[in-house]
């Protein structure tokens, strides 16, 4: 999805053509951002810097700048996913809107599930089906279903030396490293799961000296002991940041739970099984 070598006129027709399809919110024009360097627009009615040549999707939080890609990778829909992975399949879990928490990062995300892989093996895919919708509008999902769902590995326990500890630092500390992204309008009422490649490593490994004087090697460390779901971009919702995955029922004037249920699968592939 990086591939876009017609990216400027490209950006402002993918920008208003959301605009367009999700409501009839008038058109924004693609304002530049500069905190992050060149090449960086504001994504219409967000707070989200991208830069459409990477991909690179950064956002500053109450925990730091949040970082991730988009466009997220396009998939497919498999029916067959379980026997089309070739390595073994892993239950990461069946959620309501309710499993989720917010973070530092005032995203939302469930509760940690644990995965340590033997040395060679990695995450090849990401599978979730399901989604969350406005349960007033079942059939369509309403505004709240334009936004991302986020495997993401973390590990409380390792941290990046390349990085100084910090608030605004990602990879410190529970790493939060993306695994793969779909966007909650590819799940949502659709009758198969959704399949993409990762896009990122789980595990990563970092070998390095813990000590001043640079004697001592200490690793390598698995970046990614545990798995968790979260929320990731929201574009045109009604609900942002923490209440992400409500909606605002206006006769009771209360925010309630987006309905359904988000199922998340991996596959696991790499040293220990049969090629076809």
């Amino acid at each position: 999805m990086r591939r876009m070598p017609f990216v400027s006129s490209f950006v402002l027709l993918l920008l208003v053509g959301m605009a367009a399809s999700v409501s009839a919110a008038p058109v924004q024009y693609v304002r530049v951002c500069s905190s992050y360097g060149t090449g960086f627009l504001y994504l219409p009615g967000t707070d989200t810097c991208w830069n459409p040549a990477t991909g690179d999707i950064r956002e500053e939080t109450i925990g730091g700048t949040w970082r991730s890609l988009w466009p997220y990778p396009e998939g497919t829909w498999d029916q067959a996913f379980e026997r089309d992975c070739l390595g073994r399949i892993v239950h990461v879990g069946d959620f309501a809107s309710t499993d989720f928490s917010l973070n530092a990062y005032n995203k939302k995300e469930t509760a940690p599930f644990p995965l340590v892989l033997p040395q060679g093996q990695f995450i090849t895919k990401v599978i979730m089906s399901g989604g969350f919708y406005d349960p007033r509008t079942p059939s369509q999902g309403g505004s709240n279903s334009i936004f991302g769902l986020c495997l993401r590995g973390r590990d409380p326990t390792l941290y990046n030396p390349a990085l100084p500890p910090s608030a605004s630092n990602p990879d410190y500390g529970n790493g939060m490293l993306p695994i793969g992204c779909i966007a909650n309008n590819r799940i949502v009422n659709m009758p198969r799961p959704y399949s993409v490649n990762a896009t990122a490593a789980y595990p990563q490994t970092y070998s390095f000296f813990p000590t001043e004087d640079q004697t001592v090697i200490a690793g390598p460390f698995t970046y990614g002991r545990q798995l968790v779901v979260g929320t990731d971009i929201t574009l045109y919702s009604d609900s942002d940041g923490p209440l992400l995955l409500t909606y605002h029922d206006s006769t009771n004037n209360t925010d309630e739970p987006l309905a359904g249920t988000l199922s998340v699968w991996v596959c696991v592939g790499g040293t220990g099984f049969a090629k076809p």
